[in-house]
């Protein structure tokens, strides 16, 4: 699959991307509409995600004027993925869950109007 959007760099340092990537999700929704939108965070460091915002179905197009985004195109795994769904204010309490079974490759969040959210995410383990 391929998920095409805009994409930022955010620090993750005190847990500071929530606000931060909120702030982006609320300009990107301002656009496009925040039911029409999945975001999908990937490459983390040790103090930063990058993420991507771009259309749940088709192309958001790489026309959109954004300060310090870029248009990206990201090649995901087709098959693998495991989804989570809830409450958009019980997101760190999901997380903490997700989390406790190791580090992620890629997550895509989509949110709606009416506060509940869906995670799906993917782990790619080496073996050794």
């Amino acid at each position: 699959m391929i998920f095409k959007g805009y994409s930022k760099t955010f620090s993750t340092e005190n847990a500071k991307q929530y606000e931060t990537i909120g702030a982006f999700w609320d300009v990107m929704s301002a656009k496009f509409g925040r039911d029409n939108l999945r975001g999908l965070g990937y490459h983390w460091t040790e103090n930063s995600i990058e993420y991507v915002i771009g259309l749940k179905h088709g192309d958001i197009g790489d026309s959109c004027l954004m300060e310090n985004a870029l248009y990206k195109e990201v090649s995901l795994p087709d098959k693998g993925w495991l989804r989570y769904q809830g409450k958009t204010e019980e997101l760190p309490a999901i997380y903490e869950r997700i989390y406790e079974k190791g580090a992620l490759t890629y997550e895509i969040e989509a949110f709606d109007n009416d506060g509940n959210c869906e995670i799906m995410i993917y782990r790619y383990f080496m073996r050794a």
